[in-house]
């Protein structure tokens, strides 16, 4: 735990999407092409210095080298040869003759040297009207990224930290947050993002705190300054004073006893006052996360969001994905586990898969698209989901369909990798459930035919609200007319539900909304009996059920499609939440 500082307190005030309070020191992750400090060395150093550069390079020659074989296995030559490119870019010997040159002659640390140099040549090719020398630009621009990357020490494949930190970046995308040493990361505090960004998403996944839109504070911390995170105020505080540190500290004392509470029926149903059961289930990223489900009261996995293994491992084999899946559904039996099957693209971007940058990712070749477009990876995917059901209950559900067909044909390609199994001998149990996930307008509007398909319905409502609405959940621009309360969007939650309960299928939440205890009346009253939110929010969404009554939550619902504003639906909502519930809201 580091020291109070003796240097005055600096607050920055954000968003607060994940609670919880840490201290501890910082690690900024730079954005990957800020130009480094023109640091002055001593002659004597100038030998570390290129040591430095030559490790860089080495870790990133192996980098681009597996890429290269991953593509000359998957995709053919020709992407295989970008990578053959970058490997010339990053040995060519005129570069390094020259950066030793400068680190030796001007006395300036490697990192400034190699970057003004490459910036040079950058500047030479920026603009040109040759398409060729063009591309050539952007080679030089990514193998530039890599090598700065790994000599700021920012090498996210191998734990950076010695010690707990709390990270701070302008922003996490999901491949950075998977390769971080999860264990030593004690919260985030983050330049941009939302309440239902990534970052957010996992870091209440991970019970640590964490808060948004703290502008500049990768400019003005450094790695290694003490801050303290306060995940419920949304602050974040440089050089927290011995008077802050006490104060926090009673708080958080105080807020341990409020929590006690829910926690001692934690394993108990949520059952409303009338009787009615609704199965609370738990949101989960990572193989490690089996324990904290069990400890949470949660009745199942309702949503065990695959992308982040694929993520940590792109490489991994079918056998190494079926014991991966296979050992949570061991872990959690006889609770069902629902797999969601890939859900790359958008802002969980696997670069050997997108080789050509997509103009709007979020509309572009995501979820099942991608899983559809590649049959080989969906294949291994599904048959390792398939032969982990050999372990206990497991559903496989699919992203981002935007209709029946895509549904049809999916489960086209899993009948086939389950006779396939089934002939090389494996064990593939007959009641395995399929469902799809309702995130797109277009799946909303034909959730009737989709529900004739399918075993089960899941609302994703992060992504319902963002298309609905044509809104960008991570644009500040725009964040304020994201309304997950909106008219248009409870519209399709009903019609969906409706669909559901008239083919005879069970129908749950899992996006944020579902956590959401200011709209758990609204949700009920929608006729939702299944909820699926991050482990640390389970006890308390069991705890507002059991106070709630579905007469009133029905109540609700009917008043709230008399109303025209978002905000006034969310107040008659939280209305009800706070006479009903109100320690919740202490």
């Amino acid at each position: 735990m580091p020291q109070p500082a003796t240097s005055p307190e600096k607050i920055w005030t954000g968003t607060a999407v994940s609670e919880g309070v840490a201290h501890a020191v910082v690690h900024v992750l730079k954005d990957q092409f800020d130009e480094p400090d023109e640091d002055s060395i001593s002659p004597e150093m100038a030998g570390a210095e290129m040591a430095r550069l030559h490790a860089a390079l080495a870790v990133t020659r192996g980098e681009i080298e597996e890429l290269q074989r991953a593509m000359d296995g998957e995709q053919g030559s020709a992407e295989s040869e970008i990578f053959e490119t970058h490997l010339l870019i990053l040995q060519d010997s005129t570069i390094l003759k020259q950066t030793e040159k400068m680190v030796r002659e001007q006395l300036v640390c490697v990192d400034w040297a190699y970057y003004k140099l490459m910036c040079k040549h950058m500047d030479a090719l920026r603009g040109l009207s040759d398409a060729y020398l063009r591309e050539r630009f952007l080679d030089i621009k990514d193998v530039t990224q890599r090598v700065m990357r790994h000599l700021r020490g920012e090498l996210l494949q191998h734990p950076m930290f010695d010690e707990p930190v709390i990270v701070v970046a302008h922003d996490l995308t999901p491949s950075d947050t998977v390769q971080l040493d999860r264990s030593k990361v004690l919260g985030f505090a983050v330049e941009t993002g939302s309440a239902v960004s990534h970052a957010a998403i996992i870091a209440r996944s991970l019970a640590i705190p964490a808060v948004v839109k703290l502008h500049g504070i990768c400019e003005a911390l450094h790695s290694g300054d003490s801050v303290l995170l306060d995940g419920e105020g949304g602050r974040l505080i440089l050089n927290p004073s011995m008077e802050t540190l006490s104060r926090y500290r009673t708080r958080e004392e105080q807020a341990e006893r409020r929590e006690d509470v829910f926690q001692e029926e934690r394993h108990e149903p949520a059952s409303t006052r009338c009787g009615r059961m609704i199965c609370v289930g738990a949101n989960v990223e990572f193989v490690e996360e089996a324990g904290i489900v069990l400890d949470s009261g949660a009745e199942e996995v309702g949503l065990f969001r695959t992308e982040f293994l694929h993520l940590e491992n792109p490489d991994a084999t079918e056998d190494e994905m079926a014991a991966a899946y296979g050992g949570v559904v061991r872990a959690l039996a006889p609770k069902r586990v629902v797999f969601r099957t890939l859900d790359l693209g958008g802002d969980k971007i696997d670069e050997r898969l997108a080789v050509e940058p997509e103009p709007n990712p979020f509309l572009g070749w995501r979820g099942i698209r991608l899983s559809l477009g590649r049959p080989d990876l969906f294949k291994r995917q599904l048959r390792a989901l398939l032969r982990a059901a050999a372990h206990g209950r497991v559903g496989i559900m699919f992203p981002m369909v935007s209709g029946v067909q895509e549904v049809l044909e999916a489960k086209a390609i899993l009948g086939d990798c389950a006779e396939e199994l089934a002939a090389e001998g494996f064990d593939v149990p007959p009641e395995i459930e399929v469902g799809a996930m309702i995130e797109i307008p277009s799946a909303a509007l034909s959730s009737d035919l989709i529900a004739a398909e399918v075993d089960f319905l899941s609302l994703g409502t992060n992504d319902l609200t963002q298309y609905t609405i044509a809104v960008d959940r991570l644009n500040d621009r725009v964040a304020g007319l994201y309304q997950s309360t909106h008219p248009a969007v409870l519209r399709l939650i009903a019609m969906s539900v409706k669909a559901a309960r008239g083919a005879g299928i069970r129908i749950g939440m899992c996006g944020e909304m579902a956590a959401d205890l200011a709209l758990i009346p609204l949700m009920i009253g929608l006729g939702l009996n299944e909820l699926s939110v991050a482990t640390t929010q389970i006890a308390r969404v069991k705890h507002a059920v059991r106070r709630l009554s579905v007469a009133e939550c029905e109540e609700l619902e009917g008043q709230s499609r008399k109303c025209t504003s978002p905000a006034e639906i969310l107040a008659l909502s939280r209305a009800v939440a706070e006479r009903c519930y109100p320690e919740l809201f202490e």
